[in-house]
């Protein structure tokens, strides 16, 4: 019955679309030449991306032959349609909301409520001293529970994981700069609760290429940090827990600017080397890769983002297959994370929808966990509101826009598909020459990877400079009536305090033998098998001992690995400061107005002063404007009377020969230094005499609005 009904739907289809002439390609580009009027196609109908792909400005079924894979099943090699036969529809992304409250009770209250309102896996984010292995009373003791979670004792975990039971929560940890004293921790924790270590599920990894990227520097050698890693992966295969130790972040590469293409090469070369360094030290390719987790940023292109995510499973099973890999160790794990380098300041309500965006093309690609960012991130950290909104953007794409019925929803998009086989091939070209030239720790060490980020970061600044890639409410449509929020700055003194006498208390608590003992043990162990014992290092835990203390005991921090690390700054942050700078203006007297030269009936000058407006707002300048003057000397008298430091002359190309000279002419003869500018783009003959007569700058479409408004900061004062 079902078959019958399939073949009359084709017939009626047939019958349907037989009425309609298919036209070819070149009739489509035929018609598409006529209505660009002489402009040229090429130029006009194909878009070069960041990462150096040209998007056609159609796609076909022709493009969709060309490619490999396409015809693949989701659950088969090289999974580019996901890794699980079912896709999401028994079981969907995990919601993994990243939470950093400074104290551990905050913690585990915070990480309660979410779980009763929808969230489905623990993300905790660790402070900086905590992930440089510094207990909260010692050294660093001024970034104590600053953006994350200060976990110094057994005590601390066992109050910030109060209640939890791991056996059906998966979590999301980064373990810092050394994997053994957190992991220990996490595994005492969960015998001291009657747990078994097996049941921990999800990511507790760790990353030491992507903190040395971040950081600047390692607690250890890289050799050193490949041994510990080493160490933590072995104990986790001897009691069979399916946890991830191996963590691989592309947020570091991202949030400095990289495009889709180096965040993709970056993570694979590090993966890969990670691989090769187990290898080495006698673990096989089967028992390393099933332990991995890769952590991909989420940013505002969404077909890019959406095809980068389907591209790194490609990419990763091919990488895993060279080394001997079987298919379910080709099948990647991917955590995605909403972008930080999108976020705003200003208009930081828009930040909700870029997270929606964003977490859109995560869902769609098909990530197996997820963390939307805290809309007001940039500004503050982040509370129940801003968590709650967040999260409910995935309880929104599950339960109510249903992205877990499909399977791979993007499968077989004629765009989508070829723009993932490109960006999968391009990244992989990228890939090899890092290959080629040592791995990536050598190119980190030789500052290829960050000098690429950054040359990639200015590259991107111009298309912002010149508006051609658009912030909402940052560097276009400024909205200059908008109330800032509040910084919600915590008690700095009163939570260092509290962590310091939380720790200082726990160590009277023990027995400093038994802690002297457990330590003793622990290093004779590793002074003589030259690795770690984890039963010994879970033991010193439950004995008392701190993260710090271990920490100095498993490392030389004379023995530091130092690089440069990748610049975080984020896309709108130049023009945020932009604005700043002209409020702090305001402050000290100095306040850069803008007078609009309106000339003509308002359908005469409007377009213009409505770009202008825009032009100079979003660099924080106040706009006085007007309904438009009929005569020269009127809007001169009206200019000058404004006592604006900045005038703008608005009207059409036709009027401009005759008023513009003489509007700067006037001005000039009354002696005004008023900075002139013109609105519009005139011929190249007509610039110099206008520049003669008394203008200044000129404003158009591609201008670069954020070196003429910092020019213009510094002409005013």
């Amino acid at each position: 019955m079902e078959n019958k009904k399939q073949g009359h739907d084709l017939e009626t289809d047939e019958k349907l679309f037989s009425e309609f002439n298919k036209p070819s390609y070149e009739e489509w580009k035929e018609a598409a030449i006529k209505l660009l009027k002489g402009r040229p196609f090429d130029k006009s109908m194909f878009t070069r991306t960041p990462e150096g792909i040209t998007l056609k400005p159609i796609y076909n079924q022709d493009d969709l032959n060309k490619l490999p894979y396409t015809d693949t099943l989701p659950g088969e090699y090289p999974y580019l349609r996901g890794t699980q036969t079912e896709g999401h529809l028994l079981e969907p992304w995990k919601i993994a909301q990243e939470i950093y409250a400074a104290k551990p009770k905050e913690f585990n209250e915070a990480l309660i409520e979410a779980l009763y309102k929808g969230q489905t896996s623990m993300n905790m984010t660790l402070d900086i001293p905590t992930i440089s292995g510094f207990d909260a009373d010692s050294k660093d003791i001024e970034n104590v529970g600053i953006r994350g979670t200060s976990i110094s004792t057994l005590e601390d975990l066992s109050i910030a994981l109060h209640d939890l039971v791991f056996s059906v929560l998966p979590i999301y940890v980064n373990v810092g700069m050394h994997p053994v004293p957190m992991t220990a921790m996490f595994l005492a924790q969960l015998e001291n609760t009657n747990q078994n270590q097996s049941d921990l599920k999800g990511v507790l990894g760790y990353d030491p290429l992507g903190m040395l990227s971040k950081y600047g520097y390692l607690t250890s050698t890289v050799e050193q940090c490949y041994d510990a890693m080493r160490d933590v992966l072995n104990y986790i295969k001897v009691i069979g827990s399916d946890i991830r130790s191996i963590l691989i972040e592309g947020h570091p590469y991202h949030n400095g600017g990289a495009d889709a293409v180096q965040e993709l090469c970056y993570v694979m070369a590090t993966g890969t080397e990670y691989i090769r360094k187990m290898i080495q030290r006698g673990i096989h390719i089967d028992d390393i890769a099933p332990h991995m987790a890769f952590s991909l940023s989420l940013g505002s292109n969404f077909f890019m983002e959406l095809s980068k995510v389907r591209a790194a499973r490609v990419m990763w099973s091919r990488i895993v297959k060279s080394f001997g890999g079987n298919s379910e160790s080709q099948k990647i794990y991917i955590h995605g994370k909403t972008s930080s380098w999108t976020k705003t300041v200003y208009d930081p309500y828009v930040n909700m929808l870029r997270n929606a965006s964003e977490a859109f093309s995560g869902a769609i690609a098909g990530v197996d966990s997820l963390d939307v960012t805290a809309f007001d991130e940039p500004i503050r950290e982040a509370d129940e509101f801003s968590r709650r909104v967040s999260r409910n953007v995935q309880s929104i794409l599950q339960d109510e826009c249903r992205f877990t019925l499909p399977i791979d929803p993007a499968g077989g998009s004629w765009y989508i598909e070829s723009l993932t086989y490109e960006l999968a091939e391009t990244a992989w070209t990228k890939f090899q020459e890092i290959e080629k030239n040592g791995g990536m720790f050598t190119a980190l060490q030789a500052g290829n990877v960050q000098t690429s980020v950054i040359n990639k970061y200015e590259d991107k600044f111009k298309n912002m400079a010149k508006r051609k890639h658009v912030w909402v409410g940052t560097n276009m449509y400024a909205n200059m009536t908008e109330e800032e929020l509040d910084s919600r700055k915590p008690d700095r003194d009163r939570i260092k305090d509290d962590r310091v006498m939380a720790v200082q208390n726990y160590r009277l608590k023990k027995d400093v033998f038994n802690i002297e003992s457990a330590l003793s043990d622990l290093g004779d162990y590793v002074y003589t098998h030259k690795k770690v014992s984890m039963p010994l290092a879970i033991k010193a835990i439950q004995s008392g001992v701190t993260l710090g203390l271990m920490t100095d005991l498993l490392i030389d921090r004379h023995l530091e690995e130092t690089t440069e690390m990748i610049n975080y700054e984020r896309g709108a942050k130049r023009f945020e400061d932009l604005r700043d700078r002209t409020e702090g203006m305001k402050r000290k007297g100095i306040d850069p107005k803008v007078f609009l030269f309106n000339y003509g009936k308002i359908p005469k000058h409007k377009a213009r002063a409505d770009f202008s407006t825009g032009f100079f707002e979003v660099g924080g300048f106040e706009v006085l404007k007007n309904n438009g003057f009929m005569d020269v000397e009127s809007a001169v008298q009206a200019g000058l009377a404004s006592e604006a430091k900045v005038g703008v002359i608005c009207s059409t190309d036709e009027v401009y020969p005759e008023i513009v000279p003489n509007i700067a002419k006037a001005i000039r003869e009354q002696g005004s230094k008023m900075i002139l500018i013109v609105a519009g783009r005139p011929p190249a003959d007509v610039v110099e005499n206008y520049k003669a007569a008394g203008i200044n700058h000129f404003i158009y479409m591609g201008a670069d609005c954020y070196e003429l408004l910092s020019a213009l900061q510094e002409e005013v004062r």
